[in-house]
């Protein structure tokens, strides 16, 4: 069974547990305070945080609004790509102003989609990204939608795979709600992380009093911001602000408690409309005051038609004689007191009316003005209170989101700070290479002749040669510049040190001679003066390779970097000529000349190559690192690549290989 099956499984088997206790008569609110949600709490007082949270799981959690909340249904979905575990809820507050919440998450860090914030959906208003963007990794949002209680209780407006959580939320509406038939906002708030999980709250909201879902959401799209609008918005802000500290960053944050009163009383639901999308405006001090004072107007003008009714209908006895003192009746004594920062409407002027000799019973008449004008007074006073509260609501919702939005940026920098420390690379030491027992190289540069022509990157090609091999796990026994007896002494004391199956290489670059079918390396202090002597003084190549061989290695490569040309052409009698005769390989050995027979290797390429090796070793190193080239391939490819540069340049240069090894061979696997 699956982590989520059995999470399933589990939530089933709680809610039957719990369901079981309540008809038992055990309190199904005091368990789930104690097991799943916090308690009840007070009537909420305006500005107030309250701090009851929905545990997620791994530490994450969502805050609540305020009530005494209850689950009513625990289930999954699985979209394709998606799985999702739900949580419907009521609030058995019974003026709760928020009386469901429909919680979902992912199970999973699941596939990369739009939030559908900035879609074209015609029933969506109030949209706010809250500052991101779908191309972020962090997205938010929240949309609102108008609903009415027949439309939400039918289901006709959930998706088919959604209404199994619906369904309750739709018979466990309270008989309050039922009986009234109320219009709801739907608030949909949804925070998602890129390649990380998603968090989705759908609350159903109760319109301000007096006014109706409809109107709400048509004042909102013409620009006519009232501070209901800013205080839903403002909450809106504040509860996704929460959700991504709480959920995303484990760190459990308050919301408000949404400020304006409400009614459960029914309305009639303004029809849908074609819409643009807009964005929250800001409401101006003069337009509160003239939205108050229109609504003060409208109530007054109703209490003066009342009274003016109450005084033509009451009983007046006739009066016996002319009145000698015009009277003015209490009533009309009596004005409103105004409103502050506006001009209260006039009312009319008093009516003077003739004295009675006889008692008027003026007591019914007192009273029932003063009523009309008390229940005027009364509404002034509570219309300037709300908007004092409501004054005081958004500023503390201002301060709230700003703190919540400053902990939410610098939890986002701490992250992205942390992801950089682990993205980058640990400082490395230099990485010292491996060097291998029997891999062992005698590498030789000779450049500065005392009798003969000098050279130009020999001994160059002698350091170039040398690191990379060591960089392949070879032993190098590296010299520069050696007359005759050095040379003689340094190839004695490499044959020393060598054992049977070593895997050994020999690299020469400086003059070298033919002498009859015979190749000679030459030491910076040969004479030359005769063929005999020339002979004597210089190094037999195949004296080496006979040496190799007789040490039984297991596999031997000789290269020879050394057909340049003759030195010894300018003295009298030329000895020897150009290049190197060709040769043969004993079992298991390999021989490349940096060219053929009669060939002269390039040590540049024109007179603007600044390459400070020649052609053929600054080709042969560069191959020779490559991992997963047998050594044999090593050495066809750099025979190809000289060749072809030898020919850019209008030069014929054609390595010569002698292959004899058995088995593959690698420089770097």
């Amino acid at each position: 069974m699956s982590l989520t099956a059995f999470t399933h499984q589990i939530n089933h088997l709680f809610l039957n547990w719990i369901n079981t206790l309540s008809r038992l008569g055990f309190g199904l609110a005091i368990v789930l305070t104690a097991c799943f949600v916090a308690p009840a709490m007070a009537q909420p007082v305006k500005g107030s945080l309250y701090k009851d949270f929905l545990p997620m799981g791994s530490g994450a959690s969502v805050a609540l609004p305020e009530g005494s909340w209850e689950a009513m249904n625990i289930s999954s979905l699985d979209y394709p790509g998606i799985n999702w575990d739900v949580y419907t809820l009521k609030n058995k507050q019974a003026d709760a102003k928020v009386p469901f919440l429909v919680v979902r998450q992912t199970t999973t860090a699941g596939r990369w989609g739009n939030t559908n914030c900035m879609s074209r959906n015609p029933s969506q208003f109030m949209v706010n990204e809250h500052g991101t963007m779908s191309s972020q990794t962090l997205n938010k949002c929240s949309r609102m939608f108008v609903m009415n209680y027949d439309i939400w209780r039918s289901l006709s407006w959930a998706n088919p795979s959604d209404k199994k959580w619906w369904v309750g939320a739709a018979e466990g509406m309270p008989e309050k709600l039922v009986a009234s038939r109320p219009e709801l906002f739907m608030i949909e708030l949804t925070v998602q992380q890129f390649n990380g999980k998603n968090l989705r709250i759908e609350a159903f909201v109760l319109p301000p009093k007096g006014i109706g879902v409809g109107k709400f959401r048509d004042d909102f799209r013409a620009g006519e911001i009232s501070p209901e609008h800013q205080i839903l918005s403002g909450w809106t802000s504040i509860y996704i602000e929460s959700m991504q500290q709480s959920y995303f960053n484990k760190k459990p944050q308050p919301i408000m408690a949404l400020a304006y009163p409400v009614n459960t009383g029914g309305q009639t639901p303004a029809a849908p409309a074609g819409i643009q999308m807009a964005a929250a405006m800001p409401v101006t001090e003069d337009a509160n005051v003239d939205r108050m004072e229109k609504e003060r107007e409208q109530r007054t003008q109703e209490l003066v038609r009342d009274m003016e009714t109450a005084s033509t209908n009451r009983p007046v006895a006739k009066p016996p004689a002319p009145p000698t003192t015009p009277v003015v009746t209490a009533a009309e004594t009596v004005k409103p007191a105004p409103v502050a920062a506006t001009k209260p409407a006039p009312l009319p002027a008093p009516v003077v009316k003739p004295a009675s000799a006889m008692p008027a019973a003026p007591a019914p008449v007192v009273v029932a003005d003063n009523s009309a004008q008390l229940r005027l007074e009364q509404e002034r006073r509570a219309m300037e209170e709300d908007k004092r509260k409501m004054a005081q609501q958004l500023e503390a919702m201002t301060q709230m989101l700003a703190k919540l939005q400053q902990e939410n940026a610098a939890a986002a920098a701490a992250a992205k700070a942390k992801e950089q420390a682990a993205a980058a690379p640990e400082p490395v030491a230099p990485k010292v290479p491996v060097t291998y027992a029997n891999r062992k190289a005698l590498v030789i540069g000779n450049d500065l002749y005392t009798h003969v022509s000098k050279l130009n990157n020999a001994g160059a090609d002698a350091e170039a040669m040398a690191k990379s091999l060591e960089a392949v796990g070879y032993k190098v026994f590296k010299h520069l510049n050696l007359n005759e007896k050095k040379f003689k002494q340094a190839v004695r004391d490499f044959r020393q040190n060598l054992t049977g199956g070593d895997e050994v290489l020999f690299f020469y670059a400086g003059h070298g001679v033919q002498l009859g079918n015979a190749n000679y390396l030459l030491p910076i202090d040969v004479q030359g003066d005769q063929e005999d002597q020339v002979k004597d003084d210089a190094i037999l190549l195949q004296k080496v390779l006979d040496d190799l061989e007789e040490k039984k290695t297991k596999f031997a490569l000789a290269v020879i970097d050394a057909c340049r040309d003759n030195p010894f052409k300018s003295k009298g009698r030329a000895i020897g000529g150009r290049g190197l005769a060709p040769t043969s390989a004993a079992t298991g050995q390999m021989i490349m000349f940096s060219a053929g027979s009669g060939q002269q290797a390039l040590d540049r390429l024109g007179d603007n190559d600044k390459e400070k090796n020649g052609l053929f070793t600054r080709i042969f190193v560069k191959e020779m690192t490559k991992p997963g080239l047998s050594v044999d391939r090593v050495l066809r490819n750099v025979r190809n690549e000289v060749v072809r540069l030898a020919r850019s340049v209008g030069h014929e240069q054609t390595p010569a290989l002698y292959d004899q090894a058995i088995g593959e061979f690698y420089f770097k696997q």
